[in-house]
């Protein structure tokens, strides 16, 4: 069910949410949410930390609290990797040249 889904059938879909993901810090998990929906048994975060989520608020609803803190762990490594060959070869100066049409000179 999407937040979308959601809002537009609240009666009938909110008995149906056992469990939300969040994503980048939506939806935001509050007390209007929580009350909204009562067979939520988890929030799953990902990404790093869950200092976005009010964890004692949440646990007060006997909703419980996961993360995914190694999820982004290869990902992120793989981008230090790409940024730091990107800088070292100049590919960012080198595409800017190409698009404006002047690498052959």
């Amino acid at each position: 069910v999407t937040m979308k889904e959601l809002l537009e059938n609240k009666k009938e879909m909110s008995k149906k949410i056992q469990s939300v993901f969040v994503f980048e810090g939506r939806p935001t998990i509050d007390r209007e949410l929580l009350e909204s929906l009562p067979n939520l048994k988890v929030v799953g975060n990902s990404g790093v930390g869950v200092d976005h989520l009010d964890v004692r608020m949440i646990s007060s609803f006997g909703v419980k609290v996961t993360n995914t803190p190694r999820a982004v762990a290869a990902p992120t490594a793989d981008i230090g990797m790409a940024l730091m060959l990107a800088s070292a070869r100049r590919l960012v100066e080198g595409n800017a040249l190409k698009l404006a049409g002047s690498w052959l000179l």
